[in-house]
């Protein structure tokens, strides 16, 4: 008899206990039980937005307006903008050459407890504006890049919603996409944001930027620019420059044509590689020898472009800009499309040695010293109509002969100051 009774206790003990854990477990679902949410892709400029789901095998081309869901991977070719309106009416713009998943889109089933957002770039830009959390307690929305997380949340005391970006980038340009390893550059543009890594925690706030390296190191506080030219300072050679040597203004055929060389330097006592541009004297027909980069990237803030360079002239022929002002040892292009998207292109011209008898006007030329190294500062802001888009940066000597070496070429613009982000 008392042998039944225990096992009539334990039984009811354990049924007791099986009834609390089922309602604790049948509590905790229906408060955290999540669904998956919708969102929807425009596309802003250009022709190549893309898109691949799960257990697609290759991306499919979209040309209008489409909804996207959970891991579905976005991608964009130069020239295109894409814009991704989230269920909640966060948005997140897909810059030009950039590959993100959408990797959590998801509410509370249940209750109007939580939101949560993970997207996830492999390379490009994404800027993210996050929208208030509304009728939910919480709302959060990370971006995660091999080398950090940064998160941004609204309720439980955060300082709830604003805007940011992200942007991955390969850290040598030569290694294909599938083996590079990436950095990650984060900036706050309205409200504050937490930036965790393997090493660090960090809160970066309105106007600040951070650079983290591959390994995870977080760089300096700087505010958000952007940089457009890719490895101004020849760091890993020509490899993201394009070579070309064709003739001169005159249309005649040279018998000699230059060379481009990297070269170990020094100015401002630090030692820094440059491009040099090189033909030696003895043939009177010019020539031209030159690099150039495809840009493809629209702008944020039209009126806040900076372009910035070292150079050093060191030979060149003829003296001035030739007999027509069309022979310098330094020329550098730029060719954008305005906000009217007119094709235009923005031209300085740089000279050393003036000709005596033939004026360089200030519009025309730039006159340096010679065998010197120059630090030049260009402030685009009153270029008329103001770029849009920047399509391509070139540099270039022409002439008989010429001696020209180029370093630290920039060319940035501010993130702050459209649509509210």
């Amino acid at each position: 008899m008392r042998r039944a009774w225990i096992t009539l206790s334990a039984g009811l003990l354990l049924f007791a206990m099986l009834v609390g854990a089922t309602a604790i477990l049948a509590n905790y679902y229906f408060r955290h039980a999540t669904q998956p949410e919708k969102a929807q892709l425009t596309i802003i400029s250009g022709s190549g937005a893309l898109i691949r789901s799960p257990g697609d095998a290759e991306f499919r081309l979209i040309t209008g307006s489409t909804e996207v869901s959970e891991n579905d991977e976005i991608s964009t070719t130069l020239g295109t903008v894409v814009w991704v309106t989230l269920f909640d009416g966060s948005t997140v713009e897909v810059a030009e050459d950039t590959v993100l998943t959408l990797v959590r889109m998801r509410t509370s089933r249940f209750l109007a407890s939580t939101k949560h957002i993970v997207l996830e770039p492999q390379h490009g830009t994404i800027y993210v504006a996050m929208a208030p959390r509304g009728d939910f307690g919480y709302s959060e929305l990370t971006v995660r890049t091999d080398v950090a997380n940064v998160t941004m949340a609204d309720g439980n005391g955060t300082h709830g919603p604003g805007s940011f970006l992200i942007e991955v980038q390969t850290t040598d340009p030569a290694v294909p996409e599938e083996d590079a390893s990436h950095s990650t550059r984060a900036a706050v543009l309205r409200g504050a944001a937490i930036l965790v890594t393997d090493s660090a925690r960090r809160q970066l706030t309105e106007n600040e930027q951070v650079q983290i390296d591959a390994n995870g190191q977080i760089g300096e506080v700087t505010n958000a620019v952007r940089e457009l030219v890719n490895d101004g300072s020849f760091r890993f050679g020509l490899t993201s420059w394009v070579e070309f040597h064709d003739a001169g203004q005159s249309g005649e055929t040279p018998s000699t044509s230059g060379s481009i060389e990297l070269v170990n330097e020094r100015t401002r006592g630090q030692g820094i590689v440059a491009v040099e541009f090189l033909r030696g004297p003895g043939d009177p027909v010019s020539a031209r020898t030159g690099i150039r980069q495809r840009i493809g990237q629209t702008l944020r803030v039209y009126s806040s472009v900076r372009l910035q360079f070292d150079l050093k002239i060191s030979a060149q022929e003829p003296v001035g800009g030739g007999s027509q002002l069309d022979q310098f040892p330094l020329v550098v292009e730029l060719n954008y499309v305005d906000i009217m998207g007119e094709e235009r292109q923005w031209q300085r011209r740089f000279y050393a040695i003036a000709d005596p008898d033939n004026h360089v006007p200030l519009e025309s030329g730039v006159r340096v010293d010679l065998n010197a190294w120059e630090h030049v500062i260009f402030e685009l802001h009153n270029l008329s109509p103001l770029p849009r888009q920047i399509t391509s940066i070139v540099l270039y000597a022409s002439g008989q002969s010429y001696q020209t070496m180029v370093t630290n070429v920039s060319l940035t613009s501010s993130e702050l100051g459209r649509s509210g982000q």
